[in-house]
């Protein structure tokens, strides 16, 4: 319908997915770490909240993860929490707003020496609740 008013490399930019295959299309442009097989968590993020998403890790390792919000407009963070008594929780991705004309997948990695968890924080200070979908792996860690 608006085809008419752009040029076909503004078109290039446009993708259009069914329900049956939107997650997939969502993360088609994300790192390679991932294809299509890896499983994706979906979860609802209610108004004038803040969500919280944890990746526990038992060993040493590199845990990999993606992660996308349907029209964004909320503050996302990460940081590490050791399993240990005394250890140091870590910041990964200070807390940032991440606006609606950004629309991106956040791909992020952190190699993890010791056990623990990995916590993402999503605050959405808005009145609409927004979908959050994400994806997590770990990979040996390379010494």
């Amino acid at each position: 319908m608006v085809g008419p008013f752009f040029t076909q490399r503004t078109k290039s930019k446009f993708v259009f997915a069914g329900p049956s295959k939107s997650t997939e299309t969502l993360f088609k442009d994300g790192e390679q770490e991932f294809t299509t097989a890896d499983v994706v968590t979906e979860e609802t993020i209610k108004p004038a909240s803040k969500h919280t998403v944890e990746f526990l890790v038992s060993e040493a390792c590199t845990l990999v993860w993606e992660v996308r919000v349907i029209g964004w407009d909320v503050c996302y963070g990460a940081e590490f929490v050791p399993g240990s008594e005394g250890g140091y929780t870590m910041i990964i991705q200070k807390s940032r707003k991440i606006v609606p004309a950004d629309e991106i997948v956040v791909s992020e990695s952190f190699k993890i020496e010791e056990n623990g968890k990995v916590v993402l924080t999503f605050n959405n200070q808005t009145s609409k609740k927004k979908k959050l979908l994400y994806r997590s792996k770990t990979k040996p860690s390379s010494d």
